[in-house]
């Protein structure tokens, strides 16, 4: 994803923080069951690992072994950074009263998520209520609502309880057209093609959300399918459900759209929740696990461009969703890197905007744009200093600190105080001589004109 030259062999010596994935699920594993299955995406992952981490990924299926034998608990939770949901199952049925989630596992959720953990929910669309559940249910039922709707904060980003179904008519599509005319209402061979669809993508400041933000540009390519689910916001944020931080109440937006090729309709596929902001996990929800599943992406080339691009996305998701303290660790790696790298030490001397912005495009290349944000930034919103500024100050702090040779007593919180501090020092210096550059030109601009 990077070239590993760039790195040379200024790695910190001290162990790479390890972000450890759960993918949970009720019915899908690492292979088979007619791509349906989730080794594509694992592999992915772990063969595209940046060198200032360590991914490790397990998969539980809920009912493997009987029925719901393997519940989320604090314990099976605590081993983990981060939870993907796939299910498909749509409800509790006679003789499979646990197929949803139960009071105590939404209790350990939340107080994991609490705690920092990432989650990722998905499903897909509805079908009909499967005879013999609860009639007082919904007529339509998602797939995957079963391991999903109860899930804290995240269960109320999908439609669990209404279509869009698997119809014609009440489908969400988002199949690319193939060149050789075939049937975007059908699965074969759409799904199995090279085609992905294309992306609408959400800007904030010029750029893209940070997952979808690649080394090489925006990634604007998803896998397609023909009928996706639906993503919600909800009406209301109670505060005791969505809490705020120090500066207000993070809510979820969608940040990518995908388009109805059949009547130019546009649907949400991605949505954010920056939990990190009020001290709790982050969240994306998807419109379908068909954005990972094997037979997804079989069609696109290995090593091809679109391939590459998803690769990057899945990566930038695995590193969004890491809580707040191992990025601690991650950004002490980072931070010995930089200290150690000859191009930044080169222009060393040059302030701070000059080694920054040497820095910036040095962790643009191996980590992407959202490293860097969180890098520049481990605090809640926006800096109102340049990047280039405060990674400049984190670097110098950094050289400093590690001028003993003591890397053990890197400590990284204090590092990072003191580099933004210096940085933002720094830029209100700058800000003060251009005040006092401009004081009086009015009267000297009026003098000089008449």
């Amino acid at each position: 994803m990077f070239d590993a030259r760039i790195t040379a062999d200024h790695v910190s010596p001290l162990a790479k923080p390890k972000i450890r994935i759960l993918f949970y699920t009720d019915f899908v594993g690492f292979g088979g069951a007619d791509g349906f299955s989730l080794g594509i995406l694992r592999d992915l992952i772990l063969g595209n690992q940046p060198f200032f981490a360590e991914f490790e990924i397990d998969l539980i299926n809920r009912h493997s072994g009987g029925h719901a034998v393997n519940k989320l608990t604090p314990e099976v939770l605590g081993r983990y950074e981060q939870v993907w949901f796939f299910g498909l199952l749509q409800s509790n049925m006679p003789g499979e009263p646990e197929n949803e989630l139960v009071d105590a596992e939404v209790a350990a959720l939340r107080s994991w998520m609490d705690a920092g953990g990432g989650v990722l929910i998905t499903g897909d669309h509805s079908n009909p209520r499967p005879p013999g559940a609860d009639p007082s249910l919904s007529e339509y039922l998602n797939l995957g609502r079963a391991l999903g709707h109860r899930v804290p904060r995240a269960g109320e980003l999908r439609e669990w309880n209404d279509r869009p179904d698997a119809s014609i008519e009440f489908s969400h599509n988002t199949h690319t057209p193939d060149p050789w005319g075939s049937d975007i209402n059908n699965t074969i061979p759409n799904d199995l093609d090279p085609y992905p669809q294309e992306l609408i993508l959400r800007k904030r400041f010029g750029r893209p959300h940070a997952l979808f933000q690649g080394r090489r540009g925006p990634i604007t390519v998803f896998p397609d399918h023909m009928h996706e689910g639906q993503l919600l916001i909800p009406e209301r944020f109670p505060a005791d459900v969505w809490p705020a931080g120090r500066l207000g109440q993070p809510k979820p937006e969608i940040v990518a759209h995908g388009t109805d090729k059949r009547n130019g309709q546009v649907y949400g596929v991605s949505t954010v929740y920056d939990g990190a902001a009020a001290g709790v996990g982050r969240i994306v929800a998807d419109a379908t696990w068909h954005h990972y599943f094997d037979i997804n992406l079989w069609g696109f080339e290995k090593g091809g461009e679109v391939l590459d691009r998803l690769t990057e996305y899945y990566v930038n998701l695995t590193l969004w969703l890491t809580p707040r303290l191992v990025k601690l660790d991650v950004n002490a790696q980072l931070l010995y890197w930089l200290s150690r790298n000859l191009s930044v030490r080169a222009v060393l001397p040059e302030g701070f905007r000059v080694p920054g912005i040497t820095a910036a495009g040095l962790i643009r290349e191996v980590g992407g744009q959202a490293v860097l944000d969180d890098l520049v930034w481990p605090l809640e919103g926006t800096p109102g200093v340049p990047e280039e500024v405060l990674l400049g100050a984190l670097v110098k702090e950094s050289v400093a600190t590690l001028s003993g040779g003591d890397v053990e007593a890197f400590d990284t919180a204090g590092v990072v105080e003191r580099g933004l501090r210096a940085g933002a020092e720094e830029y209100a210096a700058e800000l003060r001589a251009a005040l006092d550059d401009v004081e009086g030109l009015g009267e000297l601009i009026s003098q000089g004109v008449r």
